[in-house]
């Protein structure tokens, strides 16, 4: 299993950074979790064949993991893209995304793939073959509660845990990203026996995620997400030198193999 960060900064917008996006490769197929300001740039410089996209999960509509999604389908089309594709994202929102997609002139029928939005997953899933998933909510989004009714949307945001098993259901490896959180707490119950966590540090802090993780081994941790005003050099020298953790920042382009 190969994981891509083809966008790794935060909802303020940066030089030189692409806003969320996360490729995982197993078996020459690959999914995108989230996708951000940008996230077709960086997919495009990665030299990629866009065919071995399979799906798309949107953990929330939030610009910075969503906004990216109509100019990646445009890209799609541009390199000659035939091959169906399944983007899942909240229930509530997949008919205002296809209303909007349609006043920035994107139409289905001058695609040659077919596109298909479904809502996200419940419980395990296979999002590939030997590529187990499961979404866990968050609440990123429950300041959001009184506009509910209102505006009909979700405020339930996901994290995604991943894991790669055989055929026979073994897991191999696993990990986690947590999109945007509410509370370290939320992904507490997933990071007992992760190969990698691959964790925001926008809208929680450091020194929160240190001390829950501080509980658990973990062989590779990374930070992604991170708000620009943060400094994070001090916290996690700490991190490495009174917890021995392979701790470390994402960046656009990296790439690891589990």
């Amino acid at each position: 299993m190969r994981i891509t960060i083809f966008g790794s900064g935060s909802g303020i917008p940066e030089i030189g950074k692409v806003q969320t996006c996360v490729g995982v490769e197993l078996d020459g197929k690959m999914i995108l979790l989230d996708v951000g300001e940008g996230a077709s740039s960086s997919i495009a410089g990665s030299g990629i064949d866009v065919n071995m996209i399979e799906k798309i999960f949107i953990s929330h509509t939030h610009a910075d993991h969503f906004i990216g999604l109509p100019r990646l389908l445009q890209y799609f089309k541009w390199r000659n893209r035939t091959k169906p594709i399944e983007i899942y994202l909240p229930a509530k929102h997949i008919d205002a995304v296809e209303k909007f997609l349609a006043f920035l002139y994107i139409f289905r029928d001058r695609f040659d793939f077919e596109y298909k939005f479904l809502p996200l997953p419940e419980g395990e899933f296979f999002a590939i073959e030997n590529l187990k998933m499961k979404l866990f909510p968050t609440k990123h989004l429950k300041k959001y509660k009184k506009y509910t009714e209102l505006y009909g949307i979700e405020t339930v945001s996901y994290g995604y845990l991943i894991e790669e098993v055989t055929n026979d259901g073994v897991n191999l490896k696993s990990f986690l990203f947590s999109s945007d959180l509410h509370s370290v707490d939320e992904v507490k119950d997933y990071l007992d026996g992760l190969d990698l966590l691959l964790i925001e540090c926008s809208h929680i802090e450091i020194e929160d995620i240190i001390d829950v993780v501080s509980d658990f081994y973990i062989p590779r941790i990374i930070l992604t997400h991170v708000s620009p005003d943060k400094d994070l050099t001090t916290m996690t020298e700490y991190a490495r030198a009174k917890f021995d953790m392979n701790i470390q920042l994402a960046y656009d382009g990296m790439k690891i193999e589990l």
